[in-house]
């Protein structure tokens, strides 16, 4: 009999963990405290009309096109997508807009109309900059075991590559090196805001993080019923696999015995036993005991000032004026720095047009 593995939480990395290992030979159970999967990618209603919830743009669609390969699918098969030609429409008021494009020449052609030939010059030595950070960083932090501390990743890229260590930049704070680029302080901002895909600020993460500003140059999708339409694909794959999912029920806890995790406990009483658990969840909400006590002892507690941001999101149906909009649209405010200083003192930012670069997603 194959081992018996729990996965908790239906979200992206839960549902990508349960297909591929069910693939493998695994019996797998999915557990989820939602009625339907996709955490953050979920389709909401609001006046009795759908809105497609969760992040806006799709990128990276090689690691989903690899996980359907695993299972001996094809991911066109199961979603239609196409790739957005404007990334993404920037604004810092009705006359102040910047387009950045899936073609990269284009982009440049923009940004040189924006703040000049120099400007454009600086972009093009940024790009170059953020795809060797790319390529560097792609198998061995992006797709390896999340190592993120610089030695562990220099001892994996090769301890001789002191280039290496130079390209990642992990002494240096982004905002700092976005300023060696660009002396307008509107590219600095809008570039910045790439740290903010992860809950980080500009002003303290590491430049590191301007490897993402090449994932979504490398390309950005759009699909169809929006990002939740991928997770039921996901949803869908996993169960021709074999996985099972229980929906509409948390994980009150995780049992263990005198070889680590062997089972869950259900907020309703029932138990699940397992050889192994994954819990895809917030690694602070088993540090704070969210899973029973044996749980907390396998992370160590975050300190909240070291946690990254959350967001506020609201959904709507409106009419808009002005400019038109694209699918992704960021509005920024004027003073970044104020707004995160804000943020890291508790405070709402004062200006209401941000928050942490507002994106409005703009659907038929």
């Amino acid at each position: 009999m194959s081992a018996h593995i729990v996965v908790i939480g239906a979200g992206m990395g839960g549902l990508a963990s349960a297909a591929v290992l069910a693939a493998r030979g695994y019996d797998v159970t999915v557990v989820e405290k939602e009625e339907r999967v996709g955490g953050k990618a979920r389709t909401v209603e609001i006046d009795g009309r759908p809105i497609a919830a969760g992040p806006t743009v799709f990128t990276m669609r090689e690691v989903f096109d690899e996980i359907f390969a695993t299972c001996g699918e094809r991911l066109d098969d199961h979603i239609a997508t196409r790739r957005a030609e404007v990334i993404a429409r920037h604004a810092w008021s009705p006359e102040e807009r910047l387009d950045l494009f899936a073609d990269p020449l284009r982009s440049e052609e923009s940004i040189g109309d924006f703040a000049g030939a120099e400007a454009a010059a600086a972009y093009r030595a940024f790009r170059a900059e953020t795809r060797k950070m790319f390529d560097l960083l792609d198998e061995p932090m992006l797709r390896g075991d999340n190592v993120t501390n610089p030695l562990p990743l220099l001892w994996r890229i090769g301890l001789w590559r002191f280039d290496a260590f130079a390209t990642m930049r992990p002494h240096q704070s982004m905002w700092n090196a976005l300023g060696e680029y660009f002396s307008d302080p509107r590219l600095r901002q809008l570039f910045g805001r790439y740290s903010t895909y992860c809950g980080s600020s500009p002003i303290l993460a590491p430049a590191t993080l301007m490897l993402i500003a090449h994932v979504e140059a490398r390309g950005v999708w759009l699909i169809d019923g929006g990002i939740s339409a991928l997770a039921e694909a996901l949803q869908g794959l996993a169960e021709r696999a074999g996985v099972r999912f229980r929906t509409g029920v948390a994980v009150s806890q995780i049992l263990t015995g005198p070889e680590g995790a062997n089972g869950v406990r259900l907020a309703n009483g029932d138990q699940i036993a397992a050889d192994a658990v994954i819990c895809n969840a917030d690694p602070n909400a088993l540090a704070t005991g969210r899973f029973g006590p044996q749980g907390a002892r396998s992370v160590r507690t975050l300190d909240p000032a070291k946690r990254s941001f959350s967001a506020l999101v609201w959904f709507a149906h409106a009419s808009t004026s002005g400019f038109d909009l694209q699918h992704h649209n960021v509005f920024f405010s004027p003073d970044y720095e104020r707004e995160f200083r804000e943020i890291a003192s508790g405070q709402c930012p004062s200006d209401p047009r941000s928050i942490c670069a507002r994106r409005i997603a703009a659907r038929g």
